[in-house]
Protein backbone atom coordinates (compact mmCIF):
# COMPACT_ATOMS: atom_id res chain seq x y z
CA UNK A 1 0.00 0.00 0.00
CA UNK A 2 1.04 3.65 -0.33
CA UNK A 3 2.88 4.09 3.00
CA UNK A 4 6.33 5.59 3.37
CA UNK A 5 9.13 3.08 3.86
CA UNK A 6 9.72 4.31 7.40
CA UNK A 7 6.11 3.84 8.32
CA UNK A 8 6.05 0.46 6.60
CA UNK A 9 9.13 -0.67 8.55
CA UNK A 10 7.63 0.55 11.79
CA UNK A 11 4.41 -1.27 11.06
CA UNK A 12 6.35 -4.45 10.23
CA UNK A 13 8.34 -4.19 13.44
CA UNK A 14 5.21 -3.66 15.48
CA UNK A 15 3.55 -6.59 13.75
CA UNK A 16 6.52 -8.88 14.47
CA UNK A 17 6.69 -7.80 18.11
CA UNK A 18 3.03 -8.47 18.63
CA UNK A 19 2.69 -11.60 16.53
CA UNK A 20 1.48 -13.63 19.48
CA UNK A 21 -1.11 -11.04 20.29
CA UNK A 22 -2.19 -10.83 16.65
CA UNK A 23 -2.89 -14.52 16.59
CA UNK A 24 -5.65 -14.01 19.12
CA UNK A 25 -9.06 -12.82 18.13
CA UNK A 26 -9.07 -9.02 18.15
CA UNK A 27 -12.24 -6.97 18.31
CA UNK A 28 -12.71 -5.54 14.87
CA UNK A 29 -14.76 -2.50 15.85
CA UNK A 30 -16.04 -0.73 18.92
CA UNK A 31 -19.70 0.10 19.44
CA UNK A 32 -20.55 3.71 20.23
CA UNK A 33 -24.10 4.22 21.48
CA UNK A 34 -23.93 7.32 23.69
CA UNK A 35 -22.34 10.74 23.78
CA UNK A 36 -19.88 9.49 26.42
CA UNK A 37 -18.82 6.58 24.19
CA UNK A 38 -18.24 8.99 21.35
CA UNK A 39 -16.19 11.44 23.44
CA UNK A 40 -13.99 8.65 24.83
CA UNK A 41 -13.41 7.29 21.34
CA UNK A 42 -12.28 10.72 20.11
CA UNK A 43 -9.66 10.83 22.84
CA UNK A 44 -7.90 7.74 21.45
CA UNK A 45 -4.83 8.06 19.30
CA UNK A 46 -5.50 7.18 15.72
CA UNK A 47 -7.80 7.56 12.79
CA UNK A 48 -11.36 7.88 13.98
CA UNK A 49 -14.54 7.50 12.07
CA UNK A 50 -18.20 6.73 12.01
CA UNK A 51 -18.10 4.21 9.32
CA UNK A 52 -15.51 6.76 8.57
CA UNK A 53 -11.75 6.82 9.10
CA UNK A 54 -10.30 9.41 11.42
CA UNK A 55 -6.55 9.94 11.66
CA UNK A 56 -4.57 11.06 14.68
CA UNK A 57 -0.78 11.25 14.46
CA UNK A 58 1.79 10.41 17.11
CA UNK A 59 5.54 10.08 17.35
CA UNK A 60 7.08 6.63 17.65
CA UNK A 61 10.61 5.34 17.25
CA UNK A 62 12.08 2.13 15.95
CA UNK A 63 15.84 1.43 16.26
CA UNK A 64 16.34 5.00 17.52
CA UNK A 65 14.80 6.37 14.30
CA UNK A 66 12.01 8.87 14.88
CA UNK A 67 9.07 8.14 12.57
CA UNK A 68 6.05 10.32 11.91
CA UNK A 69 3.41 7.68 12.45
CA UNK A 70 -0.34 7.96 12.12
CA UNK A 71 -2.88 5.92 13.96
CA UNK A 72 -6.30 5.49 12.38
CA UNK A 73 -9.88 5.14 13.56
CA UNK A 74 -12.82 4.34 11.30
CA UNK A 75 -16.40 4.76 12.47
CA UNK A 76 -19.55 3.46 10.80
CA UNK A 77 -22.41 5.87 11.46
CA UNK A 78 -25.83 4.24 11.26
CA UNK A 79 -29.42 4.75 12.36
CA UNK A 80 -31.68 2.31 14.14
CA UNK A 81 -33.93 1.90 11.10
CA UNK A 82 -30.95 1.34 8.77
CA UNK A 83 -28.23 -0.64 10.56
CA UNK A 84 -24.44 -0.73 10.07
CA UNK A 85 -22.97 -1.54 6.68
CA UNK A 86 -22.40 -5.29 7.00
CA UNK A 87 -21.06 -5.56 3.46
CA UNK A 88 -18.03 -3.40 4.29
CA UNK A 89 -16.86 -5.37 7.34
CA UNK A 90 -14.61 -7.65 5.28
CA UNK A 91 -13.06 -4.69 3.45
CA UNK A 92 -12.47 -2.84 6.71
CA UNK A 93 -10.76 -5.89 8.20
CA UNK A 94 -8.48 -6.10 5.18
CA UNK A 95 -7.67 -2.40 5.39
CA UNK A 96 -6.93 -2.74 9.12
CA UNK A 97 -4.53 -5.67 8.61
CA UNK A 98 -2.78 -4.32 5.52
CA UNK A 99 -2.69 -0.61 6.33
CA UNK A 100 -3.28 0.10 9.94
CA UNK A 101 -2.76 -2.83 12.28
CA UNK A 102 -2.92 -1.49 15.83
CA UNK A 103 -2.95 2.00 14.39
CA UNK A 104 -6.37 1.66 12.74
CA UNK A 105 -9.32 1.70 15.13
CA UNK A 106 -12.78 0.86 13.80
CA UNK A 107 -16.13 1.61 15.38
CA UNK A 108 -19.85 1.74 14.62
CA UNK A 109 -21.70 4.75 16.02
CA UNK A 110 -25.45 5.04 16.47
CA UNK A 111 -26.42 8.52 15.31
CA UNK A 112 -29.89 8.25 16.92
CA UNK A 113 -28.38 8.62 20.40
CA UNK A 114 -25.22 10.66 19.72
CA UNK A 115 -25.92 14.38 19.50
CA UNK A 116 -22.77 15.15 17.50
CA UNK A 117 -23.98 12.82 14.73
CA UNK A 118 -27.59 13.98 14.51
CA UNK A 119 -27.14 15.27 10.96
CA UNK A 120 -26.78 11.64 9.79
CA UNK A 121 -30.02 10.37 11.35
CA UNK A 122 -32.04 10.47 8.13
CA UNK A 123 -29.43 8.90 5.85
CA UNK A 124 -29.73 5.39 4.46
CA UNK A 125 -26.20 5.06 3.06
CA UNK A 126 -22.90 4.32 4.86
CA UNK A 127 -21.09 7.38 6.19
CA UNK A 128 -17.35 7.49 6.85
CA UNK A 129 -15.66 10.21 8.90
CA UNK A 130 -11.94 11.03 9.09
CA UNK A 131 -10.74 12.90 12.19
CA UNK A 132 -7.26 13.97 13.30
CA UNK A 133 -6.36 15.81 16.50
CA UNK A 134 -10.02 16.34 17.20
CA UNK A 135 -10.61 17.98 13.79
CA UNK A 136 -12.89 16.59 11.10
CA UNK A 137 -10.84 16.10 7.94
CA UNK A 138 -13.19 14.35 5.57
CA UNK A 139 -16.55 12.64 5.15
CA UNK A 140 -17.19 9.95 2.54
CA UNK A 141 -20.63 8.58 1.67
CA UNK A 142 -21.38 5.18 0.18
CA UNK A 143 -20.13 1.57 0.36
CA UNK A 144 -17.34 2.04 -2.19
CA UNK A 145 -14.39 -0.05 -0.91
CA UNK A 146 -11.80 1.15 -3.49
CA UNK A 147 -12.70 4.76 -2.87
CA UNK A 148 -12.56 4.28 0.90
CA UNK A 149 -9.10 2.67 0.66
CA UNK A 150 -7.83 5.50 -1.54
CA UNK A 151 -9.19 8.06 0.89
CA UNK A 152 -7.51 6.35 3.85
CA UNK A 153 -4.18 6.32 2.00
CA UNK A 154 -4.54 9.97 1.02
CA UNK A 155 -5.42 11.04 4.54
CA UNK A 156 -2.42 9.09 5.87
CA UNK A 157 -0.13 10.97 3.50
CA UNK A 158 -1.77 14.28 4.45
CA UNK A 159 -1.30 13.51 8.16
CA UNK A 160 2.39 12.76 7.61
CA UNK A 161 2.77 16.15 5.92
CA UNK A 162 0.82 17.83 8.72
CA UNK A 163 3.13 16.30 11.34
CA UNK A 164 6.12 17.72 9.44
CA UNK A 165 4.51 21.14 9.29
CA UNK A 166 4.18 21.00 5.50
CA UNK A 167 0.37 20.88 5.45
CA UNK A 168 -2.24 22.71 7.48
CA UNK A 169 -5.03 20.55 8.89
CA UNK A 170 -8.59 21.84 8.42
CA UNK A 171 -9.93 23.45 11.59
CA UNK A 172 -13.35 21.85 11.76
CA UNK A 173 -15.15 20.24 14.69
CA UNK A 174 -16.75 16.81 14.10
CA UNK A 175 -20.25 18.30 14.29
CA UNK A 176 -19.52 20.88 11.57
CA UNK A 177 -20.23 20.32 7.89
CA UNK A 178 -17.47 19.66 5.38
CA UNK A 179 -17.59 21.56 2.05
CA UNK A 180 -19.21 18.57 0.23
CA UNK A 181 -21.80 18.33 2.99
CA UNK A 182 -22.45 22.06 2.75
CA UNK A 183 -23.09 21.66 -0.96
CA UNK A 184 -25.45 18.74 -0.32
CA UNK A 185 -27.31 20.70 2.35
CA UNK A 186 -27.61 23.72 0.04
CA UNK A 187 -29.00 21.59 -2.78
CA UNK A 188 -31.42 19.82 -0.42
CA UNK A 189 -32.70 23.17 0.87
CA UNK A 190 -33.22 24.41 -2.69
CA UNK A 191 -35.12 21.24 -3.64
CA UNK A 192 -37.34 21.55 -0.57
CA UNK A 193 -38.02 25.20 -1.33
CA UNK A 194 -39.00 24.31 -4.90
CA UNK A 195 -41.25 21.49 -3.65
CA UNK A 196 -43.09 23.79 -1.25
CA UNK A 197 -43.51 26.38 -3.99
CA UNK A 198 -45.04 23.76 -6.31
CA UNK A 199 -47.45 22.62 -3.59
CA UNK A 200 -48.54 26.17 -2.84
CA UNK A 201 -49.05 26.99 -6.52
CA UNK A 202 -51.08 23.82 -7.09
CA UNK A 203 -53.24 24.35 -3.99
CA UNK A 204 -53.97 27.92 -5.05
CA UNK A 205 -54.85 26.79 -8.59
CA UNK A 206 -57.28 24.08 -7.45
CA UNK A 207 -58.95 26.28 -4.83
CA UNK A 208 -60.48 28.28 -7.67
CA UNK A 209 -62.71 25.31 -8.49
CA UNK A 210 -62.64 22.96 -5.50
CA UNK A 211 -62.60 25.16 -2.39
CA UNK A 212 -65.87 23.65 -1.09
CA UNK A 213 -65.08 19.95 -1.51
CA UNK A 214 -62.77 17.53 0.27
CA UNK A 215 -61.63 14.09 -0.93
CA UNK A 216 -61.41 11.13 1.47
CA UNK A 217 -60.09 7.63 0.77
CA UNK A 218 -61.39 4.47 2.43
CA UNK A 219 -58.91 1.59 2.31
CA UNK A 220 -60.30 -1.87 1.39
CA UNK A 221 -60.53 -3.21 4.93
CA UNK A 222 -62.56 -0.15 6.07
CA UNK A 223 -65.21 -0.12 3.36
CA UNK A 224 -67.60 -2.31 5.33
CA UNK A 225 -67.99 0.68 7.68
CA UNK A 226 -69.18 3.04 4.94
CA UNK A 227 -72.60 3.50 6.55
CA UNK A 228 -71.06 4.48 9.86
CA UNK A 229 -68.73 6.93 8.14
CA UNK A 230 -71.65 8.51 6.26
CA UNK A 231 -73.62 8.95 9.50
CA UNK A 232 -70.67 10.64 11.20
CA UNK A 233 -70.32 13.01 8.27
CA UNK A 234 -74.01 13.92 8.22
CA UNK A 235 -73.93 14.73 11.91
CA UNK A 236 -71.27 17.35 11.12
CA UNK A 237 -73.10 18.91 8.18
CA UNK A 238 -71.34 16.98 5.41
CA UNK A 239 -72.67 14.82 2.59
CA UNK A 240 -71.06 12.38 0.16
CA UNK A 241 -71.40 14.06 -3.24
CA UNK A 242 -69.65 11.31 -5.16
CA UNK A 243 -67.96 7.98 -4.54
CA UNK A 244 -66.23 5.43 -6.73
CA UNK A 245 -63.77 2.51 -6.39
CA UNK A 246 -60.20 3.19 -7.48
CA UNK A 247 -57.10 1.02 -7.83
CA UNK A 248 -54.24 3.41 -7.17
CA UNK A 249 -51.38 1.23 -8.35
CA UNK A 250 -47.86 1.54 -7.01
CA UNK A 251 -47.22 5.09 -8.21
CA UNK A 252 -50.51 6.44 -6.87
CA UNK A 253 -50.01 4.63 -3.56
CA UNK A 254 -46.55 6.16 -3.16
CA UNK A 255 -47.81 9.64 -3.99
CA UNK A 256 -50.56 9.37 -1.40
CA UNK A 257 -48.11 7.93 1.14
CA UNK A 258 -46.04 11.11 0.79
CA UNK A 259 -48.99 13.04 2.20
CA UNK A 260 -49.61 10.78 5.21
CA UNK A 261 -46.71 9.17 7.09
CA UNK A 262 -49.03 6.46 8.38
CA UNK A 263 -49.61 5.30 4.80
CA UNK A 264 -45.87 5.29 4.11
CA UNK A 265 -45.31 1.67 5.10
CA UNK A 266 -44.75 -1.43 3.01
CA UNK A 267 -48.04 -2.96 4.21
CA UNK A 268 -50.15 0.12 3.42
CA UNK A 269 -48.55 0.66 0.00
CA UNK A 270 -49.10 -3.00 -0.89
CA UNK A 271 -52.80 -2.77 0.06
CA UNK A 272 -53.34 0.40 -1.97
CA UNK A 273 -51.37 -0.97 -4.95
CA UNK A 274 -53.16 -4.29 -5.24
CA UNK A 275 -56.74 -3.79 -4.01
CA UNK A 276 -59.36 -1.16 -4.98
CA UNK A 277 -60.01 1.55 -2.42
CA UNK A 278 -63.13 3.73 -2.24
CA UNK A 279 -62.86 7.46 -2.97
CA UNK A 280 -65.38 9.86 -1.40
CA UNK A 281 -65.96 13.45 -2.47
CA UNK A 282 -67.48 15.39 0.41
CA UNK A 283 -69.44 18.67 0.38
CA UNK A 284 -70.85 20.93 3.08
CA UNK A 285 -74.57 21.29 3.59
CA UNK A 286 -75.81 24.77 2.57
CA UNK A 287 -76.45 25.90 6.14
CA UNK A 288 -73.03 24.76 7.42
CA UNK A 289 -70.25 27.30 7.95
CA UNK A 290 -66.51 26.85 8.35
CA UNK A 291 -63.66 25.23 6.47
CA UNK A 292 -64.68 21.92 4.94
CA UNK A 293 -61.27 20.42 5.70
CA UNK A 294 -61.67 21.25 9.40
CA UNK A 295 -65.23 19.87 9.40
CA UNK A 296 -64.12 16.58 7.85
CA UNK A 297 -61.18 16.25 10.22
CA UNK A 298 -63.45 16.86 13.20
CA UNK A 299 -65.99 14.31 12.01
CA UNK A 300 -63.55 11.50 11.22
CA UNK A 301 -60.33 12.22 13.10
CA UNK A 302 -61.58 14.11 16.15
CA UNK A 303 -59.13 17.00 15.75
CA UNK A 304 -59.14 19.23 18.81
CA UNK A 305 -60.60 16.62 21.16
CA UNK A 306 -58.89 15.24 24.25
CA UNK A 307 -56.64 12.18 24.13
CA UNK A 308 -59.28 9.72 25.39
CA UNK A 309 -61.80 10.93 22.84
CA UNK A 310 -59.26 10.60 20.04
CA UNK A 311 -58.87 6.89 20.77
CA UNK A 312 -62.58 6.41 20.03
CA UNK A 313 -62.65 8.24 16.69
CA UNK A 314 -63.54 6.49 13.45
CA UNK A 315 -59.99 7.04 12.21
CA UNK A 316 -58.57 4.98 15.07
CA UNK A 317 -61.40 2.45 14.96
CA UNK A 318 -60.81 1.65 11.30
CA UNK A 319 -57.11 0.88 11.68
CA UNK A 320 -56.09 -2.72 11.07
CA UNK A 321 -52.61 -4.03 11.89
CA UNK A 322 -51.23 -0.48 12.03
CA UNK A 323 -52.61 0.25 8.53
CA UNK A 324 -55.05 3.21 8.58
CA UNK A 325 -58.55 2.71 7.26
CA UNK A 326 -58.95 6.32 6.10
CA UNK A 327 -56.94 9.03 4.43
CA UNK A 328 -58.21 12.50 5.31
CA UNK A 329 -56.35 15.62 4.07
CA UNK A 330 -54.96 17.72 6.90
CA UNK A 331 -54.60 20.99 4.93
CA UNK A 332 -55.15 22.62 1.56
CA UNK A 333 -51.86 21.26 0.19
CA UNK A 334 -52.81 17.68 0.99
CA UNK A 335 -56.29 18.27 -0.44
CA UNK A 336 -54.81 19.45 -3.74
CA UNK A 337 -52.47 16.45 -3.90
CA UNK A 338 -55.32 14.06 -3.05
CA UNK A 339 -57.59 15.57 -5.72
CA UNK A 340 -54.89 15.02 -8.35
CA UNK A 341 -54.40 11.38 -7.27
CA UNK A 342 -58.00 10.35 -6.46
CA UNK A 343 -60.06 12.40 -8.95
CA UNK A 344 -57.78 13.01 -11.96
CA UNK A 345 -60.60 13.10 -14.54
CA UNK A 346 -62.68 15.60 -12.59
CA UNK A 347 -59.68 17.86 -12.01
CA UNK A 348 -58.40 17.46 -15.57
CA UNK A 349 -61.74 18.62 -16.97
CA UNK A 350 -61.24 22.15 -15.62
CA UNK A 351 -57.55 22.48 -14.68
CA UNK A 352 -54.33 21.66 -16.51
CA UNK A 353 -52.36 18.74 -15.03
CA UNK A 354 -49.55 19.56 -12.60
CA UNK A 355 -46.26 20.45 -14.22
CA UNK A 356 -43.65 17.71 -14.40
CA UNK A 357 -40.98 17.90 -11.73
CA UNK A 358 -37.52 18.58 -13.11
CA UNK A 359 -34.57 16.64 -11.79
CA UNK A 360 -31.74 18.58 -10.13
CA UNK A 361 -29.41 19.52 -12.95
CA UNK A 362 -26.28 21.37 -14.01
CA UNK A 363 -25.09 23.12 -17.16
CA UNK A 364 -22.11 21.70 -19.04
CA UNK A 365 -20.58 23.70 -21.91
CA UNK A 366 -18.31 22.60 -24.74
CA UNK A 367 -17.05 24.10 -27.98
CA UNK A 368 -19.59 23.51 -30.74
CA UNK A 369 -16.89 21.80 -32.82
CA UNK A 370 -17.05 18.96 -30.24
CA UNK A 371 -20.78 18.42 -30.77
CA UNK A 372 -20.61 14.93 -32.23
CA UNK A 373 -18.22 13.60 -29.58
CA UNK A 374 -20.28 15.27 -26.82
CA UNK A 375 -23.60 13.81 -27.96
CA UNK A 376 -21.99 10.40 -28.47
CA UNK A 377 -20.65 10.53 -24.89
CA UNK A 378 -24.20 11.25 -23.69
CA UNK A 379 -25.68 8.13 -25.27
CA UNK A 380 -24.99 5.83 -22.26
CA UNK A 381 -26.70 8.49 -20.10
CA UNK A 382 -29.45 9.52 -22.50
CA UNK A 383 -32.05 9.76 -19.73
CA UNK A 384 -29.87 12.33 -17.95
CA UNK A 385 -29.57 14.64 -20.96
CA UNK A 386 -32.61 16.85 -20.38
CA UNK A 387 -31.96 19.54 -23.03
CA UNK A 388 -29.21 20.94 -25.17
CA UNK A 389 -28.68 23.83 -27.54
CA UNK A 390 -26.12 25.80 -29.52
CA UNK A 391 -25.11 29.30 -28.48
CA UNK A 392 -23.07 32.15 -29.95
CA UNK A 393 -20.33 32.18 -27.30
CA UNK A 394 -19.43 31.33 -23.69
CA UNK A 395 -21.53 34.11 -22.11
CA UNK A 396 -23.27 32.62 -19.05
CA UNK A 397 -25.29 35.69 -18.09
CA UNK A 398 -26.85 36.60 -21.44
CA UNK A 399 -26.60 33.58 -23.74
CA UNK A 400 -27.57 34.04 -27.38
CA UNK A 401 -29.32 30.97 -28.80
CA UNK A 402 -28.36 29.90 -32.32
CA UNK A 403 -30.39 26.70 -32.70
CA UNK A 404 -31.73 23.79 -30.69
CA UNK A 405 -30.63 20.65 -32.56
CA UNK A 406 -27.45 19.33 -34.12
CA UNK A 407 -29.24 19.01 -37.49
CA UNK A 408 -30.13 22.70 -37.43
CA UNK A 409 -26.58 23.60 -36.49
CA UNK A 410 -25.12 21.51 -39.32
CA UNK A 411 -27.31 23.41 -41.78
CA UNK A 412 -25.94 26.78 -40.71
CA UNK A 413 -23.89 28.23 -43.58
CA UNK A 414 -21.40 29.93 -41.28
CA UNK A 415 -19.89 28.58 -38.10
CA UNK A 416 -17.20 29.87 -35.79
CA UNK A 417 -14.87 28.54 -33.11
CA UNK A 418 -16.43 30.70 -30.41
CA UNK A 419 -19.80 28.97 -30.73
CA UNK A 420 -20.73 26.51 -27.99
CA UNK A 421 -23.02 23.59 -27.21
CA UNK A 422 -24.59 23.61 -23.73
CA UNK A 423 -26.07 20.51 -22.10
CA UNK A 424 -28.57 20.36 -19.27
CA UNK A 425 -27.50 17.25 -17.33
CA UNK A 426 -29.51 15.68 -14.48
CA UNK A 427 -27.44 14.96 -11.38
CA UNK A 428 -30.22 13.34 -9.34
CA UNK A 429 -33.75 11.97 -9.50
CA UNK A 430 -36.70 14.29 -10.05
CA UNK A 431 -38.73 12.66 -7.28
CA UNK A 432 -36.42 10.34 -5.34
CA UNK A 433 -39.13 9.48 -2.83
CA UNK A 434 -41.11 7.82 -5.66
CA UNK A 435 -38.16 5.93 -7.16
CA UNK A 436 -37.31 2.30 -6.63
CA UNK A 437 -34.51 1.63 -4.13
CA UNK A 438 -32.30 0.47 -7.01
CA UNK A 439 -32.55 3.97 -8.53
CA UNK A 440 -31.39 5.76 -5.39
CA UNK A 441 -28.71 8.37 -6.00
CA UNK A 442 -25.73 8.95 -3.68
CA UNK A 443 -25.82 11.85 -1.25
CA UNK A 444 -23.72 14.03 -3.52
CA UNK A 445 -25.69 13.17 -6.66
CA UNK A 446 -24.43 11.50 -9.82
CA UNK A 447 -22.15 14.34 -10.83
CA UNK A 448 -21.00 14.96 -14.39
CA UNK A 449 -20.60 11.74 -16.42
CA UNK A 450 -16.92 10.81 -16.74
CA UNK A 451 -17.33 10.46 -20.51
CA UNK A 452 -18.11 14.19 -20.65
CA UNK A 453 -15.44 15.36 -18.22
CA UNK A 454 -12.87 13.47 -20.31
CA UNK A 455 -13.71 15.76 -23.25
CA UNK A 456 -12.62 18.88 -21.33
CA UNK A 457 -15.75 21.02 -20.88
CA UNK A 458 -15.40 24.80 -21.00
CA UNK A 459 -17.72 25.21 -18.01
CA UNK A 460 -19.51 23.02 -15.47
CA UNK A 461 -21.94 24.38 -12.86
CA UNK A 462 -20.53 24.25 -9.34
CA UNK A 463 -23.64 22.49 -7.98
CA UNK A 464 -27.31 21.89 -8.71
CA UNK A 465 -28.34 25.21 -7.16
CA UNK A 466 -26.09 27.21 -9.47
CA UNK A 467 -26.92 24.83 -12.32
CA UNK A 468 -30.62 25.60 -11.98
CA UNK A 469 -29.93 29.34 -12.29
CA UNK A 470 -27.67 28.90 -15.30
CA UNK A 471 -29.99 26.49 -17.10
CA UNK A 472 -32.92 28.86 -16.57
CA UNK A 473 -31.01 31.37 -18.72
CA UNK A 474 -29.92 28.89 -21.38
CA UNK A 475 -33.23 27.00 -21.48
CA UNK A 476 -36.06 29.35 -20.42
CA UNK A 477 -39.69 28.18 -20.04
CA UNK A 478 -41.09 27.02 -23.35
CA UNK A 479 -37.67 26.08 -24.73
CA UNK A 480 -38.73 22.50 -25.41
CA UNK A 481 -41.91 23.47 -27.27
CA UNK A 482 -41.63 22.90 -31.03
CA UNK A 483 -40.91 25.96 -33.13
CA UNK A 484 -43.87 27.26 -35.11
CA UNK A 485 -43.31 26.75 -38.85
CA UNK A 486 -43.00 29.97 -40.80
CA UNK A 487 -45.31 30.19 -43.82
CA UNK A 488 -44.04 31.91 -46.94
CA UNK A 489 -46.67 33.80 -48.93
CA UNK A 490 -46.44 32.90 -52.61
CA UNK A 491 -47.32 35.39 -55.30
CA UNK A 492 -50.73 34.90 -56.83
CA UNK A 493 -51.21 34.96 -60.56
CA UNK A 494 -54.35 36.79 -61.36
CA UNK A 495 -56.06 36.37 -64.69
CA UNK A 496 -57.07 39.56 -66.44
CA UNK A 497 -60.68 40.26 -67.15
CA UNK A 498 -61.50 40.16 -70.84
CA UNK A 499 -64.24 42.33 -72.17
CA UNK A 500 -66.04 41.47 -75.38
CA UNK A 501 -68.46 43.35 -77.48
CA UNK A 502 -71.26 41.57 -75.70
CA UNK A 503 -69.89 42.77 -72.33
CA UNK A 504 -67.47 41.66 -69.71
CA UNK A 505 -66.79 37.98 -69.36
CA UNK A 506 -67.22 36.03 -66.15
CA UNK A 507 -64.71 36.89 -63.45
CA UNK A 508 -61.71 34.65 -63.41
CA UNK A 509 -60.12 36.21 -60.32
CA UNK A 510 -57.97 33.75 -58.36
CA UNK A 511 -59.46 32.34 -55.18
CA UNK A 512 -58.26 33.56 -51.79
CA UNK A 513 -54.80 32.44 -50.69
CA UNK A 514 -56.27 30.19 -48.05
CA UNK A 515 -57.95 28.17 -50.79
CA UNK A 516 -54.80 27.70 -52.86
CA UNK A 517 -52.46 24.87 -51.97
CA UNK A 518 -48.78 25.65 -51.51
CA UNK A 519 -47.96 23.47 -54.56
CA UNK A 520 -50.45 25.33 -56.79
CA UNK A 521 -49.22 28.67 -55.53
CA UNK A 522 -45.60 27.81 -56.28
CA UNK A 523 -46.50 26.68 -59.79
CA UNK A 524 -48.49 29.84 -60.41
CA UNK A 525 -45.70 32.14 -59.17
CA UNK A 526 -43.68 33.54 -62.12
CA UNK A 527 -39.95 33.07 -62.14
CA UNK A 528 -37.98 36.27 -61.65
CA UNK A 529 -35.27 34.93 -63.98
CA UNK A 530 -36.59 32.70 -66.80
CA UNK A 531 -33.12 31.56 -67.82
CA UNK A 532 -30.84 31.74 -64.80
CA UNK A 533 -27.13 31.29 -65.38
CA UNK A 534 -25.67 29.27 -62.50
CA UNK A 535 -22.20 30.69 -63.21
CA UNK A 536 -23.30 34.29 -63.60
CA UNK A 537 -22.22 35.31 -60.08
CA UNK A 538 -19.08 33.20 -59.99
CA UNK A 539 -15.72 34.91 -59.71
CA UNK A 540 -14.41 34.91 -63.32
CA UNK A 541 -10.78 34.93 -62.26
CA UNK A 542 -10.26 33.61 -58.73
CA UNK A 543 -6.90 34.58 -57.29
CA UNK A 544 -4.93 31.39 -56.55
CA UNK A 545 -2.57 33.32 -54.28
CA UNK A 546 -5.36 34.67 -52.10
CA UNK A 547 -4.36 33.54 -48.60
CA UNK A 548 -7.57 34.68 -46.91
CA UNK A 549 -9.43 32.07 -44.86
CA UNK A 550 -11.31 29.49 -46.89
CA UNK A 551 -14.96 30.67 -46.74
CA UNK A 552 -16.17 27.09 -47.03
CA UNK A 553 -14.19 25.90 -44.00
CA UNK A 554 -16.35 24.69 -41.13
CA UNK A 555 -14.91 26.38 -38.05
CA UNK A 556 -16.93 24.15 -35.76
CA UNK A 557 -15.78 20.77 -36.97
CA UNK A 558 -12.23 20.89 -35.65
CA UNK A 559 -10.46 22.36 -32.64
CA UNK A 560 -9.71 26.10 -32.71
CA UNK A 561 -6.23 27.07 -33.88
CA UNK A 562 -3.48 27.43 -31.29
Amino acid sequence: MALTSAVANAAAAAAAAGAGKKAAQVQLQAELNTDDDWKKFLLRDGLLGKYNPVFIGRQCSDNNISVSFCQHKVVDVYTEWCGPCIGMVGNLKKIKVELGGDNLHLAVAKSDTIECLKRFRKRSEPTWMFIASGQLLNVVFGADAPRLTRTIEQELRNEELAKKGELQRPQRAPHELTPPEQRIAREAAALEEARLARREARATRLETYFADVCPVLMLPHAQKMLRKVSDALEQNGLVVADKCPLLLGKDGAKRLALEDPELNSAAAITVLSERPALTLLLKKMPEKDGSIIELVRTALCGDGEDEEALKKTLYEELKADSVPGLFVPADRHQRAAALDVLFPKMVGAVVEPPAAVEAPHIAVMFGAWQRRAVLAACEPHSSRLLRYGFFADTNLDEPKLLCKTVAQYDERPEKDYCETIVLMIAVGLAEPELADPSDETPAGGWGTPVQLTALGPLHVSTDAVEGRKECSRFFPPGYSEPDKPTKTRSKKKRKKRHETKEGPSESTEAPPLSEVSEHEASEAAPSSDPDPDPDADADPDPDPDDDSEDPTADKATSPPPN
